[in-house]
């Protein structure tokens, strides 16, 4: 396997370890998560939180929407070939929503992946396909948070090696989905893929490429905790001391007494477009990735133990490690067991991705030299 197949094996794979080790926990606070699961090493999943039967909803290796949206993105870009924008998102990832036959695993069943989605997920989807909105525009009106940034690490795979380029490109596209700083965050965390799949890809470069092209407070709340985080500190004093960078950047402060991913009542300016303030899913991630220093578990403790949208920020901090590391940094018992408890094969869907960014890669040398030639 190649470096670069190898580098975009550990993106997929490790977007989908975290999303399904996080996804029993989301919305606990740290220090609930601690309290049951303190001594769980995560070499195996977490087990089922909820009641009822175990073999429903999350936990045991299932992933979430996070992943199943990464996937439908990687197949849109194999299906066309070339890059994508907003018209692509309706006329490549809406349709597949509709697909009957996706196997979501959180409901044991094929069904489309549309009856899947949080509500903001399936505005875009109503937009598109009722409204017959402008692609640019569909994404106006929704409720601002991480549903774009989730799914986003195949743009940094197809530019990879090139972040200005996965910045604009995830900024086209996720225009379709959200607006304000929903867009603004996942194309920065583009931009840290492409850095991170890269020849010289590292987390250092990962982090920097994000923080270089990131606006408005998206920007200031990367720089904010990342100065916050100390790879010597404890679990508990990274996670207090992040939650504190990242807390003037965040709508839900004074707004949300617990850790529910946007969950209130009344009126308020949560999920509303704003330059002061940003997503906290992937600067935490970010952050998660620094702290984590080059070790996996670390990294995924931090994603995990962080609450909150958990199962999004390890998604993400785990993509990004494993873009950086390769697949065989991943302990390959739970690349089997991610296959195995979501009926897919995670390597070779990755594989896919691999060659389809080789031959956009292929078509931009074919462009950039028609373009070299027109300025001769």
């Amino acid at each position: 396997m190649s470096d670069f197949a190898d580098k975009v094996a550990g993106a997929v794979c490790g977007v989908a370890i975290g999303d399904a080790m996080g996804a029993p926990v989301e919305g606990w606070p740290p220090q609930r998560i601690a309290e049951q699961f303190a001594a769980h090493d995560l070499a195996t999943f977490l087990p089922p939180t909820h009641g009822g039967d175990v073999a429903f909803g999350k936990g045991d290796g299932r992933v979430t929407d996070d992943t199943l949206m990464t996937e439908a993105l990687i197949l849109a870009y194999a299906a066309r070939g070339d890059h994508l924008d907003a018209y692509d998102y309706a006329d490549l990832i809406v349709p597949r929503l509709d697909n009957p036959a996706t196997w979501v695993p959180e409901r044991q069943r094929q069904m489309p992946l549309v009856e899947r989605l949080w509500w903001p997920e399936k505005y875009p989807y109503i937009r598109l396909k009722m409204g017959n909105v402008d692609p640019r525009s569909a994404g106006v009106g929704n409720c601002v948070n991480c549903g774009v940034a989730m799914w986003i690490m195949p743009v940094g795979a197809v530019n990879a090696g090139d972040p200005p380029a996965a910045y604009r490109e995830a900024a086209a596209l996720g225009a379709a989905h959200n607006e304000s700083f929903a867009v603004e965050a996942a194309a920065a965390l583009a931009a840290a893929y492409a850095a991170a799949i890269g020849a010289d890809g590292t987390a250092d470069a990962a982090v920097e490429a994000s923080l270089t092209l990131a606006r408005d407070a998206t920007g200031a709340a990367i720089a904010a905790v990342l100065d916050a985080t100390d790879p010597a500190d404890s679990l508990d004093d990274w996670i207090a001391n992040v939650r504190a960078a990242i807390e003037p950047f965040d709508q839900r402060t004074r707004h949300v007494p617990d850790d529910k991913p946007l969950a209130v009542g009344g009126v308020s300016d949560i999920g509303r477009p704003s330059r002061l303030h940003t997503i906290e899913e992937s600067p935490v991630a970010l952050a998660a990735l620094r702290y984590g220093a080059g070790d996996w578990g670390r990294t995924l403790r931090a994603g995990v133990f962080y609450g909150r949208d958990c199962d999004s920020i390890a998604g993400m901090a785990c993509g990004l490690y494993g873009a950086v590391h390769g697949a065989g940094a991943i302990p390959e018992r739970l690349r089997r067991d991610v296959d195995a408890a979501n009926r897919r094969d995670f390597a070779a869907l990755a594989g896919q991705l691999a060659a389809t960014a080789r031959a956009i890669c292929a078509k931009d040398v074919a462009r950039m030299a028609a373009r070299g030639r027109a300025v001769e």
